[in-house]
């Protein structure tokens, strides 16, 4: 038998991986829902508080297979280019997030401004959507408990600025290991500075594949923004 794997690339590889991690963890959201809705009457918080858990943790598994596939292809090709409503694909992504943020007592809100139909682009959705999500997750991720992480866009001439606002648990800066460090320092470093699932990394190669780029800022009184930014006009 000949070494098919062995003519594949890296990339290739973690592809396939992400794309078969994806179907059992469908089926397990699919079973999860149907066992949600056949509750019967009384059954106790506890159960209802253990299916809750399982499908907000089958929630991070499908986000961190979506991010295998994104750093597989980090040099492939972006889907359609489609016109789509920001303020919908937020409401998606805070959704889907929505379980998470309450497990970190965090609230995730959209910014009252950011009204359906007022700030469009063109660009592939898909992309764009996970690019959206893990900003949400990283902010979940570093936002203070009891705060708030809130998601806005606003347009000006051919840009579209996607921001993540919140207040930052803490300061604190870590440096990178030095050159032989071992493996495990390595991964702390690297999981601090993009957070669990790469999830920064991860909006830094959606954003360079539509076209885009992230910005990050950090004030003084401990909030941090998020910004992605997009720079494909709008199809007149």
């Amino acid at each position: 038998m000949s070494d098919v794997g062995g003519d594949a690339s890296l990339e290739e590889l973690m592809a396939v991986m992400a794309h078969d991690l994806n179907n059992p963890i469908a089926a397990l959201i699919t079973n999860l829902s149907f066992l949600e809705s056949a509750l019967a009457p009384g059954t106790s918080a506890e159960a209802a508080e253990a299916l809750s858990d399982a499908q907000m943790l089958c929630d991070v598994l499908r986000r961190l297979a979506s991010n295998l596939d994104l750093v597989a292809r980090r040099g492939g090709p972006q889907g359609a280019v489609t016109g789509f409503d920001v303020a919908q694909l937020g409401r998606e992504a805070i959704g889907r997030l929505d379980k998470q943020a309450a497990a970190a007592e965090v609230e995730l809100a959209l910014d009252p401004s950011l009204q359906p139909g007022r700030v469009l682009v063109r660009c592939d959705r898909s992309l764009c959507g996970r690019a959206i999500e893990n900003l949400i997750a990283f902010g979940i991720e570093r936002a203070a408990p009891k705060s708030s992480v809130t998601l806005s866009a606003t347009r000006a001439g051919d840009e579209v600025r996607v921001e993540v606002r919140y207040r930052a648990r803490s300061h604190i800066v870590v440096e990178p290991p030095p050159p032989g460090a071992p493996a495990a320092q390595r991964r702390r470093y690297i999981q601090a500075t993009y957070g669990r699932g790469l999830s920064l990394y991860c909006v830094r190669i959606a954003a360079t594949l539509i076209g885009s780029r992230l910005d990050i800022t950090h004030e003084d009184d401990g909030r941090a923004r998020l910004c992605l930014v997009a720079n494909r006009p709008e199809e007149r």
